[in-house]
């Protein structure tokens, strides 16, 4: 009989430098591949040609406040910073999403409970493809 094991997107960091920003409660992770129609005339079917891998999405979670250098340049920054999204297990036997991203919009919220969190879109974009680790 095979074990079921459910993905799970709550768990997760946005790190600049070795300091984690955001602690991820939440996300939507979107990974695609960029493709180009190059069809020509002698072709019986479309044919198309695939590109790098990207991640897109939107998190949400609670910011963490290290060194005042730190959290100011993150907020400042113009270039990507390391995002780790957790889909299921732990450790060595994670399966996860590592990608350098660009956040390019904020929503800053308030529960009743008085939790402050950060809600954010982000894409890939430091030139390098996201690494998806799949672990069974």
């Amino acid at each position: 009989m095979a074990a079921t094991t459910y993905i799970v997107g709550n768990d997760g960091s946005v790190t600049v430098g070795s300091e984690d920003v955001i602690k991820v409660r939440s996300f939507a992770a979107n990974v695609s591949r960029t493709k180009q129609d190059v069809t020509s005339f002698s072709d019986t079917g479309k044919r198309v040609r695939y590109g790098f891998l990207n991640v897109s999405g939107s998190l949400n979670g609670v910011m963490l406040f290290g060194t005042a250098t730190t959290t100011a340049s993150f907020w400042s920054s113009t270039s990507t910073v390391s995002l780790s999204l957790a889909l299921a297990g732990t450790g060595t036997s994670q399966s996860k999403i590592v990608s350098g991203v660009g956040f390019d919009s904020f929503a800053f919220n308030s529960d009743k409970s008085g939790d402050a969190t950060v809600t954010a879109n982000f894409e890939t974009g430091d030139g390098t493809a996201p690494v998806v680790t799949w672990l069974t």
